[in-house]
């Protein structure tokens, strides 16, 4: 035996090898069945027990305590109940091999710490272990640890236990603590690179242009969007670049300008922009512009969003000649035209005025009062008026003689006529009849146009649901009306199986193909109108289900997880065989003090412990919990 303090460097040598041994080769094991992992990881913590009973530290003459209990309860609480009994069974046996006068106290030990390994593992309910956890399986751990000490003969114990206590628990207790966090830390970057790895793959796939530059207005990311859109050979090349390397330098300096504005004021601004390339090209852009801040709040780039809008101007362009075509033709046209005297008698009218009221031509004659006519063309069935609605109804139009006005008047007939009116010098009215129906017309089917336009700028080109955008409107009118009204709101937000693997094996193509069968699936399953679809990001959909509680929308998503795996899609990348959907529920129950952020984020938790549990299932966040509820088996994907 060596020095004390060589014996304990040593031991702790050992923990941080075997843990470090884990942390660079676990990544081996990560597309191996989570049971084939967790005995991996009891395999090799139960083997760094074994090197710690073979080094034991000596702390008192005759008296020998090891770490053996770290390897064991950190091999139960971060790979459950799987590693713990493979870490302790390797371990147990292993000291009931030795013998000697401490064996069964070393196996009362070591079935203690796999208790508490197990027992805290389970306690965490699938969620990840805190510093806090660690601290309490550290304490945990020392204490069980004294446990296999309890059990000796009473002689030995009056001599050993007041030595070994303190120190073998602080030993224990440190040596957990650092291997916990050094195991912590690990799973944090791990989940730290998947949220990178996610967030760059949404941002790849917008179709939309999203980029971010620094204070010189030099391109620091970009996306393949914003590479297309300045004609770029792709997005790498865009970078340390300016808009002065793409466009025309009066364009880019046009767009410099509003960067520099933005940047003056640290506010947020949507701006339309117009588009000229070298190559004659021209665009329209709608452009969300925002600061870029650093941790301390400090401006230190711009963040860039544009949507090209080059068709939505145009008919915008074309309704506005359309309008001055108009203009130009009832200045030039045959108008009707009359003229009443102060006490309302017709005393002049032409042709064109006359034949634009059939029904009453015979009465529009000189000296007829207008109120006579206007009574004669209600009973004729020329006018749309009640017929207990007549005399208010002449009353209003009398008393538009006296000063200028201009109307426009429906027909039973279905024409419109447009009327302008303007009171004469000696107290009559002249006014102006014109045809304006196929002017309607045609000002309604732009209207139509233009709704149409920018309904299918709310809608994903290949699954045809609403976009992100659309979506976030949609959930922020829902959820402020749920909370106006106090009704619940739930939202599902559902993600296809190992997308990925289905792109790999069967391409593109057929992804998007299967994207589009999933969309259908989740169209069919919302058919209230005021349910909102949307396509939420790559493989991911998202659906708003106003008025629907959690009962409610646990049966929609059991519906629609249903729907999916009777579309009986191959994907040989899936354990399932099929295509299958994971669906992650959450909701707002109209009271609650909770905002759409919270929503989303309960949503896409629920979500993960979808997938975690192994995914082809719903799950759902329950409120004043922190474990998902879920329907169906629990096992690991």
């Amino acid at each position: 035996m060596g020095s004390p303090w060589s014996e304990l460097l040593a031991n702790l040598a050992v923990v941080a090898m075997f843990v470090s041994v884990w942390i660079h080769t676990h990544v081996w094991l990560d597309r191996r069945p989570a049971p084939v992992k967790a005995a991996a990881f009891g395999l090799l913590m139960g083997a760094g027990a074994i090197v710690l009973m073979l080094t034991p530290m000596q702390l008192q003459p005759g008296v020998l305590v090891d770490l053996r209990a770290t390897m064991i309860a950190v091999a139960g609480f971060f790979g459950g109940p799987v590693a713990g009994i493979v870490a302790g069974v390797m371990a147990g046996a292993f000291r009931t091999f030795e013998g000697g006068i401490g064996a069964f106290a070393g196996a009362v030990g070591i079935a203690a710490t796999l208790l508490v390994g197990v027992g805290g593992n389970l306690a965490l309910r699938g969620r990840a272990p805190t510093m806090a956890d660690i601290m309490i399986l550290g304490v945990a751990t020392a204490a069980g640890s004294l446990l296999g000490l309890s059990v000796l003969p009473h002689s030995v114990l009056q001599t050993v236990l007041p030595k070994v206590v303190l120190p073998s628990t602080l030993l224990i207790f440190v040596s957990v603590a650092l291997s916990g966090l050094t195991l912590y830390q690990e799973r944090r970057r791990l989940d730290a690179l998947q949220s990178r790895r996610i967030f760059k793959a949404v941002v790849e796939t917008l179709p939309d242009c999203l980029n971010v530059k620094d204070l010189e207005g030099r391109f620091i990311a970009a996306n393949p969007a914003t590479a297309e859109l300045m004609h770029a050979a792709d997005a790498k090349a865009l970078i340390g670049k300016t808009d002065f390397d793409f466009f025309p330098r009066e364009t880019a300096q046009g767009y410099r300008q509003d960067e520099l504005a933005v940047l003056a004021s640290g506010a947020s601004s949507t701006i339309e922009q117009r588009l000229h390339h070298d190559d004659g090209t021209n665009g329209w852009l709608s452009t969300l512009k925002a600061p870029f801040r650093d941790r301390s709040g400090a401006i230190v780039g711009l963040i860039t969003h544009n949507r090209d809008i080059t068709a939505r101007k145009h008919l915008e362009e074309e309704l506005a000649e359309s309008q001055a075509r108009l203009g130009d033709a009832l200045t030039h046209m045959a108008d009707g035209l009359v003229m009443f005297d102060p006490a309302g008698k017709l005393m002049l009218c032409n042709t064109q005025y006359r034949a634009m009221f059939p029904k009453t031509a015979d009465i529009r004659v000189h000296g007829t009062d207008y109120r006579d006519i206007l009574r004669a063309s209600v009973a004729r069935g020329e006018s749309i008026t009640p017929p207990d609605a007549v005399e208010g109804w002449i009353a209003e139009i009398m008393a538009t003689q006296t000063h200028a006005s201009h109307r426009q008047i429906r027909l039973a007939d279905g024409r419109w006529l447009d009327v302008r009116t303007r009171p004469t010098g000696n107290g009559g009215s002249l006014s102006v009849f014109s045809d304006i129906t196929e002017a309607k017309q045609v000002e309604a089917e732009l209207l139509a146009a233009n709704e149409k336009l920018n309904l299918l700028a709310h809608r994903d080109g290949l699954t045809e649901l609403m976009t992100r955008r659309a979506f976030d409107e949609a959930l922020a009118r829902e959820f402020a009306r749920g909370r106006r009204s106090a009704t619940p709101l739930s939202l599902l937000i559902i993600d296809v199986d190992w997308f990925k693997r289905f792109n790999d094996h069967y391409g593109h193509p057929a992804g998007d193909e299967c994207l589009r069968a999933v969309s259908r699936c989740i169209e069919a399953t919302a058919r209230r109108p005021a349910d909102a679809a949307a396509r939420y990001g790559g493989e991911e959909f998202a659906l708003v289900l106003p008025e629907t509680d959690a009962r409610g929308a646990f049966v929609i998503a059991e519906t629609l997880k249903g729907k999916v795996r009777d579309l009986r899609l191959a994907h040989a990348g899936s354990e399932k065989g099929i295509v299958t959907v994971s669906i992650g529920v959450a909701t707002f129950d109209g009271s609650a003090d909770i905002e759409i952020a919270d929503l989303l984020r309960r949503a896409d938790e629920a979500l993960y412990g979808a997938k975690a549990a192994g995914r082809d299932r719903v799950h759902g966040w329950r409120p004043h919990l922190s474990e998902p509820r879920t329907t169906g088996s629990r096992r690991k994907a």
